[in-house]
């Protein structure tokens, strides 16, 4: 019988998923059990380079009680790149309850090897407290920010978090900045535009007054939406790894498209 590969590459991370030294039991936000996750692969050492060669990437998320997901694809040289994206749809995320999360690659010469697993846990159960949503306190009175918002946009967008009434000094606040190609925050996500700002541990005066935050730089985070675009803001409060609050969904809408100019303002 032959004896198991052992792993030879890190854990995969999930975009929006606290690292495995801060969170070992690696709960998934809310949100994202509605949406998906994405799953992040590094590119591996020595991939498939002749025209011939080709690696197969497949990633794997287990739970007891539901279906696997297993996802694979194949890729020639003129596919690689740094890293790559793997959705697991909510559809496997349905059970509460901790599973594990691990790829296998099988180079061009049918050798396998594969990562260590990380270990994910699904909670449901709605956060207790509802938490209203962010501001955006540069955009115009239709909700905009465009050519002649003041700051400029490409200088980075201001949100501001309310006061936090309720919650302790220690816990902490997760900021997720989405982008989208549409003006309400929906359809599908620009994921290059996705941003995640941690604030580890609110103080009282966060609590007292809320606090605000950029999202920037611009070229990655801002610049992707051009006209009749929009992002959308949720944060969450996290004690520990239990998620304790949730707030609603908040849109800004961005238009870098001046009338009667065919190329979008900012750099």
């Amino acid at each position: 019988m032959a004896v198991n590969k052992p792993p030879i590459y890190d854990p995969p991370k999930v975009i929006g998923v606290l690292d495995s030294n801060i969170d070992p039991e690696g709960h998934i936000p809310l949100p994202l059990l509605l949406t998906g996750i994405e799953v992040v692969v590094p590119l591996w050492p020595e991939p498939a380079k002749e025209p011939e060669e080709s690696d197969t990437l497949t990633v794997f998320f287990e739970q007891i009680g539901q279906p696997p997901a297993i996802i694979s694809n194949t890729y020639k040289p003129e596919d690689m790149r740094p890293e790559f994206i793997i959705r697991i749809g909510p559809e496997h995320l349905n059970n509460n309850g901790a599973g594990e999360l691990w790829y296998e690659l099988v180079n061009s010469a049918g050798n396998p090897s594969e990562s260590f697993k990380r270990r994910l846990t699904i909670d449901h159960t709605p956060a207790p407290i509802d938490l209203k949503e962010a501001r955006f306190p540069n955009v115009n009175s239709d909700g905009y920010l465009n050519c002649s918002t003041i700051p400029p946009m490409w200088e980075g967008v201001k949100v501001e978090i309310p006061a936090l009434q309720g919650f302790r000094v220690g816990d902490r606040c997760e900021v997720l900045w989405r982008g989208y190609s549409s003006l309400n925050g929906s359809g599908p996500e620009i994921s290059s535009a996705r941003k995640s700002v941690i604030r580890p541990s609110l103080s009282d005066q966060d609590i007292r007054e809320g606090y605000s935050l950029v999202i920037e730089p611009y070229e990655t985070h801002i610049k992707p939406m051009v006209n009749d675009d929009s992002a959308t803001v949720v944060y969450l409060i996290y004690r520990g790894a239990k998620l304790v609050g949730t707030s609603e969904l908040a849109v800004v809408k961005i238009d870098r498209i001046i009338s009667g100019n065919e190329l979008p303002c900012g750099p």
